[in-house]
């Protein structure tokens, strides 16, 4: 890596640092999508990388003695229901 590089972990700050034109970098879609649609900011075409982004597999992991509870089951059956909405509309998260 370069000594040149940001690493921000704060989407906020990323955010900031992209509108004020300080590099490039990767964005959840949802939180830009209005910034590409008013042209403050644009995607990159990166090669090997498909437009709208990659998709990246989730799994939820645990012990089966110590199944979830009703907030982590709640919590896996919405990360499901995302999954098949962004696969039914053809959408990729980035």
């Amino acid at each position: 890596m370069s000594p040149l590089t940001w690493r921000l972990a704060d989407l906020f700050a990323r955010h900031a640092f992209l509108l004020s034109g300080l590099g490039w970098g990767g964005m959840p879609l949802h939180a830009i999508a209005q910034d590409l649609a008013e042209g403050r900011l644009v995607e990159l075409a990166v090669a090997d990388v498909p437009p709208g982004g990659l998709r990246l597999p989730i799994s939820a992991v645990y012990r089966a003695a110590a199944p979830p509870g009703p907030a982590g089951r709640w919590m896996i059956d919405q990360l499901k229901l995302c999954s098949r909405r962004d696969t039914e509309h053809g959408q990729t998260t980035g």
